[in-house]
C-alpha cells in the first residue's frame, strides 16, 4: 500500500480552482466556485479541506463543516450541538457528500479520510463526525463509524436524453402531458403569473414567504436561506416568483446550478396550489433551456415529481463516528 500524503487548510483559495476542479472532475455541486459559495453563505461554519495525493498526484478531496446550527437538528439536539458543535463532511448548502473519491472506490484512500475527520473532530472539539446524504454500501465501508438512515429520498432527474423542453415533454405520457397542460391553464385562469428575477427585489418578502411554508410543515429553521438568496449570482441562481392577479406575490422558489446540475430549493407559498405547479414547471423548462443535464429537486411532493419522471436517490444514509 502506498504512502498518500495530506494537506489541510481552511481556505479554498490556498488549493486554487485548477487542482480543485480537476478533482472534483465535473461531479454536481463539487465545484470550487461552489465551495467557494458555501465559504460566503455558510460565514459561521469553518471549513476544513483535506486534499490527497499520490506520488505528488491529488486523488481525493474532503470537505469538513464545523457547525453549530445544523438545520436537521431538533429540540434538545440542537440545543446541545450549540455546545458541542458538529464536525460535517458535506458538499455546502447540498444534500451531497462533501467529497471527491476516486473511482473505483479505494479502500486505502476512504480510511484516511476517516483517520483524518476523527483527528479534526477531536482537535476541534466536536460531538459528532457525521459523513452523510451517502448511499448504504458507501456508509458502512466507512471504518470506525455506526450507520444511520433517514426517512426520506432525494429526488433526480437526468435529461441528457433530451434537446430541448419540446422533446422532453413529448416523452411523457399523454395523461401527464394533459395534467401539466390543465394545471398550467387553471393557473392563466386565476391570473397567476410566474417571473424570473436574476436577484430577489424583496429578500424579506421572499423569506417570509418561505418561512410560512417552513413553519407550516414543521421543519426546522434552515439558519442559511437569506445568505444563499443574497449571494446567489455566484452559482447563476435564478428567483421564480407567482404573482396573483392582483400583483400579490403568493408563491416563489429559487434555483441553482453547478457544473450541468440544477438544485431547486426555498419553495415558498400560501395555499395556492396552481401557484406551486407553475413554478415548478418554469423552473424545469429553464434549467432545460439553459442545456442543464441534472435535476436534484429534493425530498417530498414525491407523487408530483414521479409524473415528471424523477426518481429517488439512494443517498438517505450517514455514517457517525463520535
Amino acid at each position: 500500500m502506498t504512502q498518500l500524503d495530506s494537506y489541510i487548510t481552511n481556505s479554498i483559495e490556498e488549493i486554487g480552482q485548477t487542482t480543485w476542479d480537476t478533482v472534483s472532475a465535473g461531479r454536481p455541486f463539487q465545484s470550487y466556485n461552489w465551495y467557494r459559495f458555501g465559504e460566503r453563505v455558510m460565514a459561521n461554519a469553518k471549513p476544513i479541506h483535506v486534499i490527497l495525493s499520490e506520488y505528488g498526484q491529488v486523488i481525493a478531496r474532503a470537505s469538513f463543516w464545523r457547525t453549530d446550527d445544523e438545520p436537521l437538528a431538533r429540540g434538545l439536539t440542537a440545543a446541545l450541538i450549540k455546545r458541542w458543535p458538529l464536525l460535517i463532511c458535506r458538499s455546502p448548502l447540498m444534500a451531497a457528500p462533501g467529497w471527491s473519491l476516486p473511482h473505483p472506490l479505494r479502500a486505502d484512500v476512504l480510511e484516511e479520510i476517516a483517520r483524518i475527520g476523527c483527528h479534526l473532530r477531536r482537535e476541534e472539539r466536536c460531538s459528532l463526525l457525521i459523513f452523510d446524504h451517502l448511499d448504504a454500501a458507501t456508509a458502512r465501508a466507512i471504518p470506525r463509524t455506526i450507520q444511520y438512515s433517514f426517512d426520506e429520498l432525494g429526488t433526480i432527474l437526468r435529461t441528457q436524453q433530451w434537446k430541448n423542453c419540446d422533446q422532453y415533454l413529448a416523452s411523457l405520457k399523454r395523461s401527464r402531458r394533459r395534467q401539466i397542460k390543465l394545471n398550467l391553464r387553471k393557473a392563466k385562469e386565476l391570473g397567476i403569473v410566474v417571473t424570473r428575477h436574476q436577484t430577489v427585489p424583496d429578500l424579506d418578502q421572499a423569506e417570509r414567504l418561505y418561512r410560512t411554508l417552513e413553519a407550516h410543515k414543521g421543519s426546522e429553521r434552515n439558519p442559511w436561506v437569506r445568505g444563499m438568496l443574497e449571494n446567489m449570482s455566484m452559482v447563476n441562481g435564478a428567483w421564480l416568483a407567482a404573482h396573483d392577479a392582483s400583483g400579490q406575490l403568493i408563491g416563489c422558489l429559487a434555483t441553482y446550478e453547478d457544473n450541468g446540475a440544477q438544485q431547486l430549493t426555498h419553495v415558498g407559498r400560501d395555499t395556492a396550489q396552481y401557484a406551486y405547479f407553475a413554478l415548478m414547471y418554469d423552473s424545469l423548462r429553464l434549467g432545460l433551456e439553459r442545456g442543464l443535464h441534472t435535476f436534484y429537486w429534493g425530498t417530498g411532493a414525491y407523487s408530483f415529481k414521479r409524473r415528471l419522471m424523477f426518481g429517488l436517490l439512494e443517498d438517505n444514509s450517514a455514517a457517525i463516528a463520535f
